[in-house]
């Protein structure tokens, strides 16, 4: 009798996905408006096109898995993937894109790559107007910081003074997990001024100081975990505090 193969595994918009060789889950997430940075300097940002982002910061099995490689300090299997450059996690990207191509599992025109700033606040926010996803304060039992400087009022916490396994703390409400806190993230723009007034799909400036950096990380107080908040780094920088999560979208 003949053995029915099984159809091709197919991404499709609109639905989350996980890439089986690497165990990476892919959350979508959908177009839509919000308003964008520190709360008194807002402007607004619609996103026209849907994407995929990832659940979780990359992890060291994936890291390894498709680079063959793991310069982080913090080891372990489901630890997050640190001391990687934003040039690093660009890298991770371009060989995944090619290795899902060939696997058949790519949708024609789309790609892995880090995402936007907007995109990276639009997943952080998670529908919320508040300083963090989960509020106005913010403590290291729901995120992985400094607990020492919990930020709006929170009770101080533990501070573990290291990376912890990902998704060890609570998903914000369209289940992504450690996007305060736990190692910063890459995002793919320049760093620079945000525009004035209201646009679309933001990929900003052509040039400036440094890549976009986003989230805080385990040594930071709470104030540097809130949505808005952002900073920039060279390039090429590598600290055992800065990751990544990738996203996967239409080019």
């Amino acid at each position: 009798e003949a053995v029915q193969e099984e159809a091709p595994f197919a991404i499709k918009p609109g639905e989350n996905f996980t890439v089986p060789d690497l165990n990476l889950t892919m959350t979508w997430v959908k177009p839509g408006t919000f308003m964008m940075g520190y709360i008194g300097k807002q402007h607004q940002v619609t996103l026209t096109k849907g994407f995929h982002l990832g659940k979780y910061e990359v992890t060291q099995a994936q890291w390894e898995k498709v680079m063959g490689t793991n310069p982080s300090n913090f080891k372990g299997a489901t630890l997050p993937m640190e001391k990687v450059s934003w040039n690093d996690a660009m890298e991770f990207c371009k060989k995944l894109t090619p290795m899902e191509k060939a696997a058949g599992r790519l949708p024609e025109g789309w790609s892995y790559t880090l995402p936007t700033e907007a995109q990276w606040e639009y997943a952080c926010r998670a529908g919320t107007t508040t300083a963090t996803a989960f509020g106005d304060s913010l403590s290291s039992k729901q995120a992985n910081f400094n607990g020492d400087y919990p930020y709006g009022g929170a009770s101080k916490g533990p501070s573990l003074g290291r990376t912890t396994d990902v998704g060890s703390y609570p998903a914000n409400a369209w289940g992504f997990h450690d996007m305060h806190g736990n190692v910063f993230e890459w995002c793919a723009d320049w760093y620079g001024a945000y525009p004035t007034g209201a646009v679309s799909d933001p990929v900003g400036p052509a040039v400036g100081p440094g890549r976009v950096s986003r989230g805080g990380s385990w040594t930071n107080g709470g104030t540097d975990l809130r949505s808005a908040r952002r900073t920039n780094q060279a390039p090429g920088a590598r600290y055992y505090n800065m990751g990544f999560r990738v996203g996967f979208q239409k080019q």
